[in-house]
């Protein structure tokens, strides 16, 4: 399958033929991203080693045959936030405050392409996260592991691994990190600098990128979590599974 938030070639972890789960404890979101029928059932069959067990399966993921071939079973875990898709004109109507509050910023959102570019960004990102959290007395969840294996997807997945830059003049005011498939896009972590905390550009971005995503015609996923940014703009929740092995000592 293409690499996604689920898999990627790695040294750590139950092993699936050269592939390796992230696996619990390191994201609370997994799934394959990529074509659905593609024929991975085939491929991933009798490869699993060691108790495994895969947090955050969406309920409905095309892939479900692909996680239930390789031998794990469903159970219930947690809900996502989501927004259907729709026309960016109707989220600026029903956020008319946002709308507002973007035109006055005189900001800009970019995509970022250039490699060098997008390791620089994403290191930007990942320092302004630590310091959120550590202002707040919270340990920073993006710790070595996590970190250098957002560092190889944003290097080797050029087109699943976005990263987003609000920023007005010389200045970068947010970053995202997001995954893409072909129907939705996923907002995996956002950071801003506290210096223009006033202008909530956290929000702002987040704001942007869902008008993007809606002039595309996908449906942006918010993964887990509570947070009031989330529930301002979600529409929906998708039920997500957890995947365990069936033989936790095969």
């Amino acid at each position: 399958p293409q690499d996604g938030p689920a898999h990627k070639k790695n040294r750590r972890g139950p092993s699936f033929d050269g592939y390796t789960a992230v696996g619990e404890g390191l994201f609370d979101y997994q799934d394959v991203i990529g074509t659905a029928g593609r024929d991975v059932a085939d491929w991933a069959a009798g490869q699993t080693r060691g108790p495994i067990q895969v947090t955050g399966v969406p309920a409905a993921t095309p892939h479900g045959d692909f996680w239930q071939h390789i031998g794990l079973r469903p159970q219930p875990f947690a809900a996502a936030l989501v927004r259907a898709a729709g026309a960016d004109s109707d989220l600026a109507r029903q956020h008319p405050r946002q709308q507002r509050r973007w035109e006055a910023a005189k900001v800009h959102l970019e995509k970022l392409e250039a490699a060098p570019e997008r390791r620089r960004h994403l290191d930007w990102l990942l320092e302004r996260k630590a310091q959120a959290l550590a202002a707040k007395g919270e340990s920073n969840v993006l710790g070595r592991r996590e970190a250098g294996w957002m560092q190889r997807m944003v290097e080797h997945e050029t087109r699943q691994a976005e990263l987003w830059a609000l920023r007005r003049g010389g200045d970068t005011l947010a970053g995202l990190l997001c995954w893409k498939s072909a129907t939705f896009r996923y907002a995996y972590t956002i950071a801003y600098d506290a210096s223009f905390a006033a202008l909530s550009p956290g929000i702002l971005a987040l704001y942007a990128l869902l008008r993007h995503t809606m002039r595309e015609g996908c449906g942006f996923n918010f993964l887990t979590g509570e947070q009031e940014f989330k529930l301002r703009f979600a529409t929906g929740r998708d039920a997500l599974l957890r995947y365990a092995s069936l033989h936790p000592t095969h």
